[in-house]
């Protein structure tokens, strides 16, 4: 089995993936003045109070998943590096064996 690694090819999808996470953190919080007027405007609401901490878990979440993506996104970048330095390795190692003929 052979792995055709294009470290090119990862970086770019790193960096639309991190895109990804850049627009989740745009929107979030979600629904931040939602959340403070639940409050607010239904004083002593039970109802606002579980509104408001269902849109704080959704903003946990969603903060959680752009986290998620961005580690996805370094981790990518770093496998493209070691094989960029794995391939300049192997290269090296064939040069060498070539000059030794």
């Amino acid at each position: 089995m052979s792995l055709d690694i294009n470290p090119a090819r990862l970086r770019e999808m790193a960096n639309d993936v991190r895109r990804n996470a850049d627009a989740i953190d745009a929107i979030t919080p979600i629904a931040a003045e939602q959340c403070t007027n639940a409050r607010q405007y239904m004083d002593g609401s039970d109802l606002a109070v579980k509104l408001e901490e269902s849109l704080q878990a959704l903003d946990l979440v969603a903060r959680y998943h752009a986290t998620m993506i961005r580690n996805f996104c370094t981790d990518t970048d770093y496998i493209a590096n070691v094989q960029e330095e794995l391939d300049k390795a192997i290269g090296a190692e064939l040069n060498q064996a070539g000059a030794h003929r």
